[in-house]
């Protein structure tokens, strides 16, 4: 497999969230939290997309069509209300609710973004997560961030966007990310 396959599948958006939320759990010692976390925002919304791609309804696990991707953002920002919910129903950490409330607020930037220009969710996401650890953890988690020019540069080998939709993508992650959850 190609480099750029392999950065776009093991960078892919439901991946590090699903991976991300894991991790922040297990670091604010609520690991229960991280994995439920993780199949809100990441998990549960790429098993929708799954079924989708089956049925034939989507073209493929990305969502590459921009005009498909309004009906899965609404989806999605569906799935991630709802935990939302749980989470403050149910007590989750505030670092993960934090996480989930700037998830949604990046999904709803980029969504918007979307209608015009197809905004990179594989930059969008990975920056977001940076950015999220960043504030949550530690600065020094901002060396992140040099995972996403060779993610960018995947997405844009592989003909599924311009370098100019990876970097709107980086910067509505990274914006989404930090400032998003609030505090």
């Amino acid at each position: 497999m190609k480099l750029e396959k392999v950065l776009t599948e093991a960078f892919a958006p439901w991946v590090v969230l699903t991976v991300g939320s894991t991790q922040l759990g297990a670091l604010v010692r609520s690991p229960r939290w991280g994995v439920v976390t993780g199949i809100g925002l990441g998990a549960l919304p790429q098993a929708a997309i799954a079924l989708r791609v089956r049925r034939r309804s989507l073209s493929d696990h990305h969502v590459t069509r921009r005009e498909d991707r309004p009906l899965v953002i609404a989806g999605i920002a569906v799935s991630v209300a709802s935990l939302i919910a749980a989470q403050q129903r149910l007590g989750a950490p505030a670092e993960l609710r934090r996480l989930s409330r700037a998830a949604l607020i990046s999904l709803g930037l980029a969504g918007t973004a979307t209608l015009r220009v197809k905004v990179s969710f594989h930059t969008a996401v990975l920056t977001g997560m940076v950015a999220v650890f960043a504030r949550e953890v530690s600065p020094r988690c901002w060396w992140g961030v040099a995972l996403v020019p060779p993610v960018a540069w995947a997405r844009v080998r592989i003909s599924h966007h311009t370098p100019t939709e990876t970097v709107l993508g980086a910067v509505i992650g990274g914006l989404g990310g930090y400032w998003g959850g609030g505090r």
